[in-house]
């Protein structure tokens, strides 16, 4: 702009030179136009470069407070952030909590649950065991555990009184004299012309839990019953009592009046004391007899060798007689007469085909004469397993009856280690002769077969000296 106005005052002032005299004035006049149009142009640029400091100024501040609110928002936020991690992580850690308190809470709900379940399980198993505990007041007990609720107050009451009655001695007068010695009413006895002696005795010998009254009493037993009751009666301090009043073991043999067994009777009660694994080793021993008896007849009939029929044969063969041959080979009606008669049946034919034959007839022969003796040996194995099972199931047993009565009577070991081993002692008397049947039955087929091989073999060999 500057430039501008030079150049025209420049310009005015050529002119000025060239014009007139009344130029210069109009030169002049526009000269001063000019001066006062640049002043006022500057007056306008400078309100304009005013104005625009001034909105500088204006978006300064606005930035700078702009800034200064963004900072406080950003503060706000990090910190509201932090909060909320924070309060997420305290929410976690409380839900993780109340889970916890939640598993144990249906923790402790399932072990009490399952706590009162085995209390009415034991309650229950207690109702059904008093029938077979002792009759010393199954009543009153079966009363109390059928009207009382099922809890552990109700279980332990019930053990408590169980225990009360095995320190208490009654004696009773009415039609008989009951004397009860703790759990069980010991013995009663009559008193008149036709007066009778019972005693409750344990059932079942080691395994047993039943009780029952027996009258079948010996007379010493009986005398010495009504002896210790008419003690008991007189208040006497002391008094022998002829039974086993804790009930450790069966007393049946000393107590019972009974006609003695017979040999029958006495083998089934053997053989019912030896357990449920007594019936297989009855099934091995039938099997394995059946089986014997089957081959030994099998092994004779079928696997005679008869040295004068042989004989004969050989004299036919030699005079060529093939068909009265084979007609005493069908005659003889077992193996090597099946076998020569393949030969002799096959004369006509040539060597290879005839060794063929007699392969076939001898494989065939030799699987009927075999059949059922490797089960025979496997039943002889087994026996003396099941003995063992047996035995094994018997320990056990007697284990469970020394855990429930303890080991105070030196007979309850050894009836039960009799009984255990009864098992066995079968399994072994089963075993030893149906393997001496397999041996002996063995050694007849290896005699039987090595003879069929060495007469066919020679009658064949004969048979191709004749061609």
């Amino acid at each position: 702009m500057k430039i501008v106005v030079v150049f025209l005052f420049f310009l005015s002032l050529s002119f000025a030179q060239n014009s007139s005299d009344t130029s210069l004035y109009a030169l002049t006049n526009e000269i001063a136009a000019l001066k006062k149009l640049k002043l006022e142009k500057l007056n306008v640029l400078e309100k304009k470069e005013a104005t625009r400091w001034q909105n500088r100024y204006t978006q300064n501040s606005a930035l700078q407070e702009y800034q200064n609110e963004t900072r406080a928002l950003e503060s706000k936020y990090t910190k509201i952030s932090d909060d909320i991690s924070r309060f997420a992580g305290e929410v976690g850690a409380t839900r993780t909590l109340a889970a916890e308190q939640k598993e144990k809470a249906e923790n402790a709900q399932t072990a009490m649950d399952n706590f009162y379940a085995q209390i009415k399980q034991a309650i229950d198993k207690s109702r059904e065991e008093t029938e077979l505990d002792f009759p010393a007041k199954m009543e009153e007990r079966l009363l109390f555990l059928t009207q009382q609720s099922p809890n552990l107050e109700t279980f332990f009451t019930d053990k408590f009184n169980r225990l009360a009655l095995t320190k208490t001695q009654e004696l009773t007068a009415k039609d008989k004299y009951r004397l009860r010695l703790g759990t069980a009413f010991f013995a009663e006895a009559g008193w008149g012309e036709n007066s009778e002696v019972q005693a409750v005795l344990r059932t079942g010998s080691l395994n047993g839990k039943s009780f029952e009254w027996r009258d079948n009493l010996s007379a010493e037993f009986s005398n010495n019953v009504r002896r210790t009751i008419l003690s008991a009666q007189q208040g006497e301090n002391f008094a022998w009592v002829p039974i086993d009043v804790l009930q450790t073991k069966t007393i049946n043999g000393t107590v019972a009046a009974g006609a003695e067994q017979t040999s029958a009777q006495q083998f089934i009660a053997w053989f019912k004391a030896g357990g449920l694994v007594m019936y297989p080793l009855a099934l091995v021993a039938l099997a394995s007899l059946l089986i014997a008896l089957e081959r030994g007849f099998i092994l004779w009939r079928r696997g005679h060798i008869s040295k004068t029929f042989i004989g004969k044969l050989h004299t036919l063969i030699k005079n060529n007689d093939f068909a009265e041959a084979k007609i005493l080979c069908e005659k003889q009606k077992n193996s090597l007469g099946n076998i020569l008669g393949v030969i002799v049946g096959n004369s006509d034919k040539n060597e290879e085909d005839v060794k063929k034959k007699l392969q076939e007839a001898v494989l065939f022969e030799q699987s009927k004469l075999e059949k059922r003796m490797n089960f025979l040996a496997a039943l002889g194995a087994i026996a003396p397993l099941l003995g063992l099972l047996g035995t094994v199931t018997g320990m056990i047993l007697l284990f469970k009856v020394i855990t429930e009565v303890g080991t105070n009577d030196a007979r309850i070991l050894a009836g039960g280690i009799s009984e255990a081993l009864i098992t066995t002692e079968t399994g072994l008397i089963i075993a030893i002769p149906v393997m001496l049947f397999h041996g002996k039955l063995s050694e007849s087929l290896d005699y039987i077969s090595t003879e069929i091989r060495l007469q066919s073999l020679s009658l064949l060999n004969s048979m191709l000296e004749e061609k």
